[in-house]
């Protein structure tokens, strides 16, 4: 039997369509995973995002969403959407600088029907920001590439960091 859109669910909320995956990986070993579906230019959710347990406390996250970040703002969306459960709220608002969703989206949000789970709380982060929110958004950026750059001077026989936000591969990619 072969699925198509009258066997899919009626209810929204059990709508998983359109969902991309966004991978970090070091080494050909996936370091950070995440679920990312865009929702117009307004914004996009990322209902799902988690590093490996090892990984956890190197930067690794905070590399992942700048590249994510980059890419959703490349695509020109307004705001990135994340559930957060209660007790990781304050590692959101003040590592990676989401806040509490604001009045004007929260319409928005609910008609998207965007994921979300019991007793989480929703958050979202700016992505077209002003010019002093672009300076410390370039600021993280450098970052990441002078980290990178660091790295690869210390493991001169190594591969950097690879980080591939592309919706469809290379002609490198499809040529290896």
């Amino acid at each position: 039997m072969e699925w198509d859109s009258q066997h899919l669910s009626n209810l929204g909320r059990l709508n998983f369509r359109n969902f991309y995956t966004a991978i970090l990986e070091k080494d050909d070993e996936i370091i950070s995973a995440a679920s990312i579906r865009i929702r117009g230019r307004e914004m996009a959710e990322m209902p799902f995002v988690g590093t490996e347990s090892k990984c956890r406390g190197q930067g690794f996250l905070r590399k992942f969403l700048v590249a994510i970040e980059s890419a959703l703002h490349f695509l020109n969306v307004e705001n990135l959407i994340i559930p957060a459960s209660i007790e990781i709220v304050g590692m959101w608002t003040q590592k990676f600088k989401f806040s509490h969703i604001a009045s004007a989206m929260i319409r928005t949000i609910i008609s998207s029907n965007t994921l979300m789970f019991p007793k989480a709380v929703r958050l979202q982060k700016s992505l077209l920001a002003d010019d002093a929110e672009a300076d410390n958004a370039a600021m993280d950026v450098n970052e990441v590439q002078n980290n990178d750059q660091n790295e690869v001077q210390q493991n001169r026989d190594e591969r950097p960091p690879f980080i591939d936000i592309n919706l469809d591969p290379t002609e490198e990619a499809i040529d290896a």
